[in-house]
């Protein structure tokens, strides 16, 4: 019979009871540990976590410095247009995402379209300019950077759009534009600077990035509906294109380089940096926006057979149309028989009696797509 409690004499007990209650003892201890062990894990853990989301914090402004991403941005925006007012959050988003100080907003006013705006920029120091807004709005905003390190982002929110289309840039994606704006790669640009003489005898010195002549051109710009504009997009300047087929052909004195002037007789005469417009046309297959030269250019299509010959070279790459005379110049003067009505840029312009143009070369600095190359 197996001995009871009773029967055992008391050092047994005592030694009985002092193992039970070790062994309960480490039982719990062990218990204890593995807790502790656990919430020691867990904190090492969530410090781990917490090391890293600090340290990647602290190496954002390390990496949009290695991407090449400047510290100080601005956007000079147009608020008459609701896409350019729309993109300011997106740039402030993605200012946050590279760790960089929150952008600062400039709103161009209806009369000078961004001047007074981008000068305060690059007043307050202003690294990168993202210009969000039409063709005027980036004219504007490269006069006052011409010959600056300050770099030019473009988010295009107009109707023709000329020097996104001709930079590559996507036109009716906003994100990329500001993706392109950080992380695209730097392309230093021509600058045509243009001192216009106009009908009532004023003078005004203004910039050309794309494209400025009179004329049929200019005639396009002047009569474009706004209405149309605004439901059909660039297509407006098609239909206005075609109300002006017929007209009259108005003569010119050409000089370029300081030479002899020449007499023409001419539909448009226009002063370009580059050749894309809207539609796809690319007037100009030979021009360049960084090759130091304008290309003046004479268009004197008679009648529709010229126009189509015209059209015809325009929509086939690197084809000439008799009826297009180009001259490549670093200076060129323009002197019209009777004041004529123009446009720079695709902007209409009161009527001109003289245009003297002179490229400033490579003088602009503008952010375009990584994978993009001049000849795109």
């Amino acid at each position: 019979m197996s001995p009871t409690l009773v029967d055992m004499d008391p050092l047994t007990i005592v030694l009985f009871v002092v193992a039970f209650c070790g062994l309960v003892a480490a039982i719990i201890a062990t218990i204890a540990w593995r807790r502790a062990l656990g919430r020691a894990q867990r904190v090492r853990a969530v410090n781990l976590e917490l090391s890293d989301q600090l340290t990647q914090a602290y190496e954002l402004p390390q990496v949009a410095s290695t991407l090449g991403v400047l510290n100080r941005v601005a956007v000079v925006y147009n608020p008459s247009k609701p896409a350019a007012e729309q993109a300011c959050p997106l740039v402030a988003q993605a200012c946050a995402i590279f760790g960089l100080a929150e952008p600062k907003f400039y709103a161009s006013a209806p009369k000078d379209s961004g001047l007074a705006a981008t000068q305060q920029a690059i007043d307050d120091g202003a690294q990168l300019i993202v210009v969000a807004g039409g063709d005027g709005t980036v004219r504007a905003a490269a006069k006052m950077l011409v010959n600056t390190d300050v770099h030019m982002g473009i988010i295009p929110t107009g109707t023709g759009n000329l020097l996104a289309r001709n930079l590559n840039l996507p036109l009716n994606d906003v994100h990329a534009c500001i993706s392109i704006a950080f992380n695209g790669r730097v392309r230093p640009v021509d600058v045509v600077s243009l001192d216009v003489v106009h009908a009532d005898g004023g003078r005004d010195n203004m910039v050309s990035v794309v494209i400025a002549g009179a004329g049929y051109d200019a005639q396009i710009m002047h009569s474009a509906s706004d209405r149309l504009k605004a439901a059909a997009g660039w297509l407006a300047y098609t239909e206005a294109g075609v109300r002006h087929l017929r007209g009259k052909r108005h003569a010119v004195l050409v000089s370029t380089d300081g030479g002899e002037p020449k007499r023409y007789r001419v539909r448009s005469a226009m002063v370009a940096n580059c050749g894309y417009l809207t539609g796809g046309l690319n007037m100009l297959p030979d021009a360049v926006m960084d090759d130091g030269l304008l290309d003046v250019t004479l268009l004197d299509p008679r009648h529709l057979v010229d126009w189509i010959q015209v059209a015809t070279a325009a929509l086939t790459a690197k084809r000439k149309s008799p009826r297009v005379t180009t001259v490549q110049a670093r200076t060129c003067k323009l002197v019209f028989d009777e004041p004529l009505v123009a446009q720079i840029d695709g902007d209409p312009i009161p009527k001109v009696k003289e245009i003297q143009a002179e490229t400033i070369p490579l003088s602009l600095r503008v952010r375009v797509p990584a994978d993009s190359t001049e000849d795109q």
